[in-house]
């Protein structure tokens, strides 16, 4: 079926990992074991995947069993220091080289765009400067599992009106995109500087200009320039 939306992951996939871990190093030594926690926590919950229309709750109870405290005291640190400090760093952080570029250059070409996340998605799609109009925008939380469930990706086709196999995903893990979206039929493009032997994505690239070649390439669009980026309409 012909391509008709990209959605995109966020965290490593929109900004580079490594300047976030720089930027967040002081946030991250002063709550460890909080995070570590959380890791933990949120593994589990990948790994024994049961739905639940208040993740959240879920999420505080297993962290405050970990922690030896009340599950109200476990919501209030995920909310105030994970969900609320660590998202303000967004507003320090760039958006990977090229990003931009190709964003505009799908929008222009008349595909749909969308992100999911793991993670809530609040003002951070803001604070990267990614200010244009998304068709979808949420986090897998709000449908009750993390990837690399099938759910949240069959959500995500849902909501934007498409087939599975009409929507290519992009993110920078292959557990949980390339082998959830695959999960539920979804075409995944995988950002990676090393190339997984036997990979399963539909394409691997390290720079969003190799993105864009890729897509148009697959929608055969004449009017696609490889040297300018640009797509005439």
């Amino acid at each position: 079926m012909p391509l008709k939306a990209v959605a995109f992951d966020v965290d490593g996939t929109l900004y580079p990992n490594a300047s976030m871990y720089w930027k967040s190093v002081g946030l991250a030594l002063g709550n460890l074991r909080l995070i570590r926690a959380l890791e933990s926590v949120r593994n589990q919950l990948r790994d024994h995947p049961d739905a639940t229309d208040d993740f959240h709750r879920v999420q505080a109870r297993l962290l405050a069993q970990q922690l030896s405290l009340t599950p109200e005291r476990a919501y209030a640190l995920i909310e105030g220091r994970i969900y609320t400090r660590w998202f303000r760093i967004f507003r320090k952080m760039k958006p990977f080289a090229g990003l931009v570029e190709t964003l505009e250059a799908f929008r222009a070409a008349g595909l749909k765009l969308a992100v999911l996340s793991d993670f809530p998605i609040r003002n951070r799609l803001v604070d990267l400067g990614l200010t244009l109009e998304w068709d979808a925008a949420f986090s897998s939380e709000e449908t009750g599992y993390l990837k690399p469930h099938p759910q949240p990706f069959e959500i995500l086709a849902a909501r934007l009106g498409v087939e599975p196999s009409q929507m290519l995903y992009v993110g920078n893990s292959y557990r949980y995109d390339v082998l959830g979206a695959l999960g539920a039929g979804v075409p995944c493009a995988h950002l990676t500087r090393r190339s997984i032997e036997g990979s399963q994505a539909a394409f691997s690239f390290h720079q969003y200009s190799q993105l864009r070649e890729f897509v148009f390439r697959s929608l055969g669009d004449p009017g696609y320039n490889s040297l300018t980026g640009r797509v005439s309409i």
